[in-house]
């Protein structure tokens, strides 16, 4: 763990990125106030810099007077405050997440600010577990919406499941060279594709790269799903549609980012690590992974058109 003798260098060591859990039913920007709150707490706990001095000339102006340097109350933080405050640190996001979400959030701290921008416009892929519940409809196609249906499920076997899943992510992937006006049998169609993941030129448009059922015990199931551009309703109605073409009903009851492209749950802080020494450790470990990655700050060539 990364220890630090005075608040000064510590403040100064904290430029880059860093990558916590976002943890379900708070929002992004509550995750980063805490964040910002507790580095402020730490670096406030630290030895500070020496209070200035003041300059005192003192003695009567018909003799000789005396020039001291006494301890300048007005830079005590007993008078004036924290050193450190929230508008100190600047703090943002690389890749939002909605309220419902949970998992893996990067966020860029004073100069990394640049980085999750950059990081932004390169667009890395993300990979969600979307956990779903058959036999129930609602109106939001989340566990919190209106229940609109119930169905039977008991029809619905492991094997009629992976097989809707496997039509559902070749509709995806057929769908996504239609709108960019491609064939799927031509060659420069294959020739795109040999040369990774296709992007779309719209940054809205969600494209789904894979989609596989992990986990199946009626009524419960589980989705992993390896996607760019999406958005949680997105994720909800994919589980809704699903369930339609299980002939029977399905709503989304969990939303998890497990992997935003080299960073996964595993390096992810837990809450209780959101302190300035983990913070400082998990920073020089992304910087790493960031150097090791040099593509993840260079934007994607987009390929696709909206």
């Amino acid at each position: 763990m990364v220890q630090f003798r005075d608040a000064v260098s510590a403040y100064k060591a904290l430029n880059g990125l860093i990558c916590v859990y976002k943890p379900p039913c708070v929002p992004v920007k509550q995750v980063m106030h805490i964040v910002k709150t507790n580095l402020c707490r730490d670096l406030n706990a630290l030895p500070g810099r020496p209070i200035e001095k003041r300059v005192e000339i003192v003695g009567s102006t018909t003799e000789p007077m005396q020039v001291k340097l006494v301890p300048n109350y007005a830079d005590n933080p007993l008078v004036c405050g924290p050193r450190y405050i929230n508008d100190d640190i600047r703090c943002s996001w690389a890749t939002h997440l909605g309220l419902f979400s949970s998992g893996v959030l990067l966020l860029g701290i004073n100069e990394g600010t640049r980085i999750t921008y950059k990081i932004n416009v390169g667009r890395p892929t993300r990979a969600f577990k979307v956990h779903g519940q058959l036999g129930k409809a609602t109106d939001t196609y989340f566990w919190n919406g209106r229940t609109m249906e119930r169905s039977t499920f008991h029809h619905i076997t492991r094997e009629k499941m992976d097989k809707v899943v496997a039509h559902m992510q070749a509709a995806h992937q057929k769908t996504m060279f239609e709108q960019s006006g491609l064939q799927m049998d031509s060659q420069q169609t294959y020739e795109l594709a040999s040369q990774g993941l296709i992007r779309p030129a719209d940054n809205k448009l969600p494209v789904i790269y894979g989609m596989k059922c992990v986990y199946f015990n009626p009524p419960n199931f589980t989705l992993e799903i390896q996607s760019v551009n999406e958005y949680d309703k997105y994720l909800w109605t994919l589980i809704h549609d699903l369930g339609v073409q299980l002939k029977s009903t399905a709503y989304c009851t969990a939303v998890q980012c497990i992997r935003q492209g080299k960073f996964d749950v595993d390096l992810a802080l837990l809450r209780k690590h959101w302190s300035l020494e983990h913070i400082a450790y998990n920073m020089n470990m992304c910087q790493e992974i960031l150097d090791e990655n040099e593509r993840l700050l260079k934007p994607e060539s987009a390929i696709l058109s909206a």
